[in-house]
C-alpha cells in the first residue's frame, strides 16, 4: 500500500521548485564529468558517427552542459507537464502475491482517482513522438571513423547496420527475429574458428543485434585485435560475410545452430520458476514500450518448437543481404593511435566487395568432423524410460541419430545434478 502512496505522488504531485532543482544540478553535472573519460569520448564519438543529422548528433540523451547549469525551474515543469500524461504510463507490479485480483483492485484505489484527475485536467493530449526512421539516419554511402585516444588499452573494430526498429507483437514479427538469431549462431562459429586459427585476423569477434533508440535497431559486428592489425580484422570479416553471401551456410552449421538454440529454450522452460522478479517486469516493460508480446515461458517455448521447423537454410542465408556497405553502414576502428585513415578503411571496403562481385571469394572450407562423438549408441535400461513416461524403442529398429538423442536425454534427465536433484528435459 506504501507502494502504491508512494507512485501515486510520482507520476503527478512531482513540484519543479528552484530549490529542488539547484540540489539535482550537481548530481547531474558529476555524471557529466564523469563520462568524460575514454569510454565516453567514444560513446560520444560513436553516436556522433551514427546518427548524423538528427538531435542526437548535437547532444547526447544527458543534455549539454550550458542547459543542465542554466535552466529555469518553469522550463522543467513545462517539459513534466507536456509528456508525464497518464496514456503514456503504465505500472507493473510484479511479485509472489497470493491474491493477485486484490493487488489489481488496490492499485485501481490508489492510482485511478489520480489518473482520471489528470486527464481530466489535461485539456488536450500531448503531442505524439513520431516512431519514424528520419532519412538522414538512412544513407548508401558507408561512414568511416578512425578513433584515437591515448587511453584506449586495446585496438578494436566495430561495424554497425542501422535498419527500422522491428517489433514483436506478433508470431510472424517473431519469426524473424528467429531468423536472425541462428544467422547470427552460424556466423559467431565461423568467427570463433577463425579466431582460433594460426596467426588469426583477431582475438575475438561476434555480431549481435542491438537498438539504438525507438526507431532504430542495428547489427553490430565487433572485433578485438592485434595492435595496428585493425585493417586486416576488417577484411577478414567483411570476406566471411560476402562468403555467405556468395555461397550461404552448410546444413550442418544451420543445424547445429538451431540445436544450440533448442537447448537454450529447454533450459529457459525448465527454470522458469528460478528466475527473478525483475525479468518478468522487464518483459511486461518491453510490451509497453516496443510492443513486445508477453507470453509466459510455457507458450514460448510451444512457440519457439512450432516455428524453428519453418526455417530454411535460405531465410538464415538471406540475413546477411542486409550487411552490405551500401546499407546504412558505419565502420569505426579504436586505437591509442591513429595509425591509418578513414581513407584505407574505404579502400578496404571497397576492395572486398569487389571481390564478391567478381565471385573471387570460395566457400567455406569445413572441417572434417564426425557426426557423432560415439561410435556405439549407449544401450539405456528400459525401467529408465518408463520412470521417465516414455516407450522403451523397438531393439529390432535400427539406431537412428534421433534415438541416440532420445537415448541420451534420458540419461541426463535421471542423472543427478550438483544439488542431488534431477532435471527432466522438455519434450
Amino acid at each position: 500500500m506504501a507502494l502504491c502512496k508512494l507512485q501515486n505522488q510520482s507520476p503527478f504531485s512531482c513540484r519543479c521548485a528552484p530549490q529542488d532543482l539547484a540540489k539535482e544540478r550537481g548530481a547531474v553535472l558529476e555524471e557529466l564529468r564523469m563520462s568524460r573519460d575514454s569510454a565516453g569520448r567514444l560513446a560520444t564519438a560513436h553516436w556522433e558517427l551514427l546518427l548524423q543529422g538528427s538531435r542526437y548528433e548535437d547532444r547526447l540523451p544527458i543534455g549539454l552542459e550550458s542547459v543542465i547549469r542554466n535552466v529555469p525551474a518553469e522550463t522543467i515543469a513545462a517539459f513534466y507537464r507536456k509528456w508525464y500524461l497518464p496514456h503514456r504510463m503504465a505500472v507493473v507490479i510484479v511479485g509472489d502475491f497470493p491474491d493477485t485480483a486484490a493487488v489489481a483492485d488496490m492499485i485501481k484505489q490508489h492510482l485511478g482517482p489520480a489518473f482520471g484527475t489528470v486527464a481530466g485536467d489535461a485539456a488536450a493530449p500531448g503531442p505524439e513522438v513520431p516512431l519514424v526512421l528520419p532519412e538522414s539516419w538512412q544513407h548508401k554511402e558507408p561512414r568511416f571513423c578512425v578513433f584515437a585516444d591515448r587511453e584506449a588499452q586495446d585496438s578494436a573494430l566495430y561495424m554497425s547496420w542501422k535498419v527500422p526498429s522491428r517489433p514483436t507483437a506478433t508470431p510472424a514479427q517473431y519469426l524473424e527475429v528467429m531468423k536472425d538469431t541462428i544467422f547470427m549462431s552460424c556466423l559467431n562459429t565461423r568467427l570463433y574458428r577463425l579466431s582460433r586459427a594460426r596467426n588469426p585476423p583477431f582475438f575475438t569477434a561476434g555480431i549481435s543485434d542491438e537498438s539504438a533508440c525507438g526507431a532504430v535497431d542495428m547489427y553490430v559486428l565487433g572485433a578485438a585485435c592485434e595492435e595496428r592489425k585493425t585493417l586486416r580484422a576488417l577484411d577478414a570479416m567483411l570476406t566471411e560475410l560476402a562468403r555467405v553471401r556468395l555461397h550461404g551456410f552448410s546444413e550442418r552449421e544451420v543445424t547445429n545452430a538451431v540445436k544450440g538454440m533448442q537447448a537454450d529454450i529447454e533450459s529457459t522452460y525448465l527454470e522458469a520458476d528460478q528466475g527473478y522478479c525483475t525479468d518478468i517486469r522487464d518483459e511486461y516493460v518491453r510490451h509497453f514500450l516496443g510492443q513486445e508480446f508477453v507470453s509466459g515461458q510455457q507458450y514460448e517455448a510451444r512457440l519457439n518448437k512450432t516455428l524453428l521447423p519453418i526455417i530454411k537454410r535460405e531465410d538464415v542465408n538471406a540475413v546477411a543481404a542486409r550487411l552490405t556497405h551500401e546499407h546504412s553502414a558505419v565502420f569505426k576502428t579504436v586505437e591509442h593511435k591513429k595509425w591509418h585513415k578513414e581513407s584505407a578503411m574505404r579502400q578496404t571496403v571497397l576492395r572486398v566487395a569487389a571481390a564478391e562481385a567478381a565471385g573471387q571469394i570460395g566457400p567455406w572450407q569445413e572441417p572434417d568432423m564426425p557426426e557423432s562423438l560415439m561410435k556405439q549408441v549407449p544401450q539405456v535400461p528400459d525401467e529408465w524410460y518408463t520412470a521417465c513416461g516414455q516407450t522403451p524403442p523397438d531393439p529390432n529398429a535400427a539406431a537412428t541419430t534421433a534415438a541416440a538423442e532420445a537415448a541420451a536425454a534420458v540419461v541426463d534427465a535421471l542423472s543427478p545434478s550438483p544439488t542431488g536433484s534431477g532435471a527432466l528435459r522438455m519434450q
